[in-house]
């Protein structure tokens, strides 16, 4: 009976053996994205980012890391996704295989996905979560430069200097003293006329008056 016993116990552990393969590493304890216990090294915000075999959502994508493991955190209008990479590249094929049974997902290569160009098991799960809006940082505005305003200052009165006096040219001068000399000419000839007439006059009363004797 203890023979029986000892076969059968030698047996079993055989058998766990081969059907558990032994790990390279052990899976490393990811924890939760709802508390994440290692070190933020991301945190990306937009339209397109990738949950592997899932699809493409907008939101929060935020990235902790731990000895070449990672953990993603993708928080898309209250609904997340959490993806645990398990760095595998000490893993031998059986291991792989094991992991893949259990639902994990064989990545040959991360570097599509952000991380190191070596293969990795990555896992899913999903987790509420609340979309956090990224605070924009204020811009400096600069600062408006006061322009002094400018008092025009009265400069001194200019005093116009007198320009030469126009001399009247010699020709208007003898013109106007030809004409005063023909006024002047004029009037004696009429009053040596008026007396020469009387003079006549006196003559020839004078005739008469002998002739009338």
């Amino acid at each position: 009976m203890k023979k029986t016993l000892i076969t059968t116990s030698i047996t079993g552990m055989l058998f766990m053996s081969v059907a558990l393969p032994a790990y390279a590493d052990p899976i490393p304890n990811f924890g939760t994205c709802v508390n994440p216990q290692w070190n933020q090294t991301q945190v990306n915000y937009g339209d397109n980012h990738g949950v592997i075999n899932v699809g493409t959502f907008a939101g929060t994508d935020t990235i902790y890391s731990s000895n070449g493991n990672v953990l993603q955190c993708l928080c898309a209008g209250g609904q997340g996704y959490q993806t645990n990479w398990l760095k595998a590249a000490g893993y031998s094929s059986s291991q792989i295989d094991y992991l893949e049974a259990q639902g994990w997902i064989y990545v040959p290569s991360g570097s599509a996905w952000g991380l190191g160009d070596t293969a990795y098991l990555a896992q899913n799960s999903t987790y509420s979560c609340v979309t956090c809006t990224p605070t924009p940082t204020p811009e400096n505005s600069p600062t408006p430069t006061i322009t002094p305003t400018v008092t025009p200052t009265a400069g001194p009165t200019e005093t116009p200097t007198p320009g030469p006096t126009a001399t009247p040219t010699p020709g208007t001068q003898v013109g106007a003293a030809s004409a005063n000399n023909l006024a002047s000419t004029g009037n004696w000839l009429l009053i040596a006329g008026v007396f020469l007439a009387g003079v006549a006059s006196l003559a020839l009363g004078v005739i008469l008056r002998k002739f009338s004797k």
